[in-house]
């Protein structure tokens, strides 16, 4: 009789299985006695994870399709592990013989090192190919309003130089503790002026086209508790194609320079409302951070949700 209560005792719970498989991923196979089945599973839900990232900017031009894919992969592959364990846990016999490491310390050290593992890979992935940063201003207004959160690509100038219409962050010319997001309009070796609000490219005008209103609708925004009033255009700069804002008052004309090699000049697409390259000069691509290349958390209208190229 007591050994009967004792191998009772021994016996894997499914409930339980499948509460520690939610709370650390490999934990209810560990508890089950699969340690390796745990393992493998966990380092393959690890791989698809950071694969949902890298999906954002790797897989262009179906970003939001492959993201979305690859995150019901992974919210599949989470349950069918609790489920596994569940099943795992059922067929476990009376009898069933604790193994060396089913005991509360080795079970606390797999959740540290599983814990650990994940937040250092997540900030060397931060560090070293994708961050999101929040967008506090409204320079970048229409395509970025103030409380968006962008991911930016941090590994697409390591190999190439930014292009006309990039959203790019870099650290500011004047305070190398701020990041900033500006647009490229103008590369080494271009010319650029402004007069009366439009913008000359290499002695050329660049085409606007101007948008109507109602496009704006859904994304309206207050600056200094004024609805901000303006008028939304088109602007072509080579191959580049994006929208920007004009308001009523107007920048002061700025005189021609030609932008020095290894810069680019940039400006805000919130034209007239905007601390830029005509503020603090051409930026140094040495500064450049990443790439803007998907709105992950728009701050009005979901809709706006995907690439911002």
């Amino acid at each position: 009789m007591t050994d009967e209560i004792i191998y009772s005792q021994n016996r894997r719970q499914p409930w339980i299985a499948v509460m520690l498989s939610f709370v650390v991923p490999g934990l209810g196979h560990l508890y089950c006695g699969k340690i390796v089945r745990g393992l493998v599973l966990t380092f393959i839900l690890a791989i698809l994870s950071n694969l949902i990232w890298a999906s954002i900017v790797l897989f262009s031009p179906l970003k939001t399709y492959v993201f979305g894919m690859l995150l019901i992969m992974l919210s599949v592959l989470s349950l069918t592990l609790a489920i596994d364990c569940y099943l795992i846990a059922r067929r476990t016999k009376l009898d069933y013989e604790l193994k060396d490491y089913n005991r509360a310390v080795v079970y606390i050290i797999w959740v540290v090192m599983i814990t650990f593992s994940t937040f250092t890979g997540m900030l060397y992935f931060r560090a070293k190919f994708l961050e999101v940063f929040i967008v506090p201003s409204a320079s970048c207004y229409p395509t970025i309003v103030p409380g968006d959160r962008v991911l930016a690509n941090k590994t697409i100038y390591r190999e190439s130089n930014p292009q006309r219409g990039d959203n790019v962050i870099f650290l500011s010319p004047e305070n190398r503790h701020i990041k900033n997001i500006k647009r490229v309009v103008a590369l080494a070796g271009d010319t650029l002026e402004i007069k009366d609000g439009e913008l000359y490219i290499n002695d050329q005008k660049l085409q606007r086209n101007k948008l109507p209103d109602s496009e704006l609708d859904k994304i309206r925004i207050k600056v200094d508790g004024t609805l901000l009033e303006g008028d939304l255009y088109q602007e072509i700069n080579g191959d580049a194609v994006y929208n920007i804002f004009m308001t009523q008052a107007v920048k002061p004309d700025f005189e021609k320079i030609t932008v020095p090699e290894n810069h680019c000049f940039v400006l805000g697409d919130n034209r007239n409302n905007s601390h830029d390259s005509r503020d603090y000069g051409p930026v140094p691509l040495a500064a450049l951070i990443g790439r803007a290349d998907f709105l992950c958390w728009p701050s009005k209208d979901i809709s706006r949700f995907g690439s911002l190229n």
